[in-house]
């Protein structure tokens, strides 16, 4: 039987695995080719339609930004479906990555490259309007080339 309730779950595991490093594509990971856009640009913000598969701004959707995007929407309503919901309760699905880009430290991982802050926050709504909202922050640097 469909519930609403793993929808709350679901903005959490969706959020939390886009920022991962279970998304890397080509050389680095998602957030370093967006941090690395965000820097070229001065651009700090990426907002993401989930259901309409839409992202802008256009400055920051460089070839391997949108298809990663492509892809995890793709996958979004299979997750929905296999956690015990349906996308029949999502009215709205969205989430925004924002990055500081006048904070910096070095990273203490690889103390030569240097790291901004960020937060990655998602947006569900349901078929009664109810808000299932889950927030990730951290801090991230480009791989070394």
């Amino acid at each position: 039987m469909t519930s609403h309730k793993p929808l709350k779950s679901i903005s959490h595991n969706f959020s939390h695995s886009f920022i991962s490093l279970m998304n890397y594509i080509n050389d680095d990971y998602f957030l370093g080719h967006l941090l690395m856009q965000a820097r070229k640009t001065g651009i700090n913000r990426l907002d993401i339609d989930i259901l309409n598969n839409k992202a802008e701004p256009s400055e920051l959707l460089t070839r391997p930004i949108k298809e990663s995007i492509g892809y995890w929407n793709k996958w979004f309503p299979t997750l929905v479906e296999s956690s015990g919901s349906t996308m029949d309760y999502v009215s709205s699905a969205k989430m925004s990555i924002i990055f500081d880009l006048q904070k910096t430290r070095l990273s203490s991982i690889h103390k030569e490259l240097v790291e901004n802050p960020f937060i990655c926050e998602i947006v569900i709504i349901d078929d009664r309007e109810k808000i299932y909202k889950h927030k990730h922050d951290g801090w991230w640097y480009p791989e070394p080339k």
